[in-house]
């Protein structure tokens, strides 16, 4: 076998074992949203997704992993491609124009894919919310969210992933994206998530584009 067949065949099993991961969070969260986090058993959620309790633990160490997933699962593949070349014409050591605008066609293409209905998120969250131990589990899937998007802007940006500038887009974006969510979930809500989104972001940077750079007090700089 030749080292680009072995390559290829390694990486159609690495997509269907993504494949089988997101199922099997698809159907936990959908499960959870219907019953709440503990409505259901393990045992229950193999029956639905079609595999064997032994192929479950394969993927997830327990339940509630399986419920919040991998925020590497929740970033289609061809989304991600498409928001790093984005950054192709940026100049060497400097943050590309359209980052802000990729970043929301980025955080609407995720939208768009989602497995489950607005209802089903909405009782989702609620479902984690009650939950303490799933709380504090998604806390911590939500710093590895993060790094995920970090690793991202780095390499569109050809920026290190500790750059401050690449933090701080993550940071500004995220906080976006989390104060928009519960808006357009909202079951009054009767505007596209692009458009909240959107004007979001526009806000965000009028409030920054007012502000002249910041100096360092005296004795930092010594």
């Amino acid at each position: 076998m030749t080292n680009s067949a072995s390559e290829s065949g390694s990486g159609l099993r690495e997509r269907k074992r993504t494949a089988t991961r997101v199922a099997i969070t698809t159907a936990a969260r959908i499960l959870t949203a219907e019953h709440g986090a503990n409505g259901f058993t393990v045992e229950e959620l193999c029956e639905k997704v079609g595999i064997s309790r032994r192929t479950f633990f394969n993927y997830f160490p327990a339940k509630e992993d399986a419920i919040l997933g991998s925020p590497v699962d929740d970033l289609p593949e061809d989304l991600v491609r498409r928001f790093i070349d984005g950054g192709e014409d940026s100049r060497p050591g400097e943050l590309s124009s359209t980052l802000l605008a990729d970043f929301v066609d980025l955080a609407v293409g995720m939208m768009d894919r989602m497995a489950i209905s607005r209802n089903e998120m909405v009782m989702l969250k609620n479902a984690i919310a009650a939950e303490p131990r799933l709380l504090q589990k998604a806390m911590h899937g939500s710093q590895a969210a993060q790094d995920a998007f970090a690793s991202m802007v780095s390499e569109r940006e050809s920026l290190p992933a500790d750059d401050p500038r690449v933090r701080a887009a993550i940071t500004v974006f995220g906080a976006l994206v989390q104060d928009t969510g519960p808006k357009f979930f909202d079951q009054e809500n009767t505007v596209s998530y692009r458009r909240m989104l959107v004007e979001a972001v526009n806000s965000a940077r009028e409030v920054f584009s007012l502000s002249s750079p910041l100096s360092y007090p005296l004795e930092d700089t010594e």
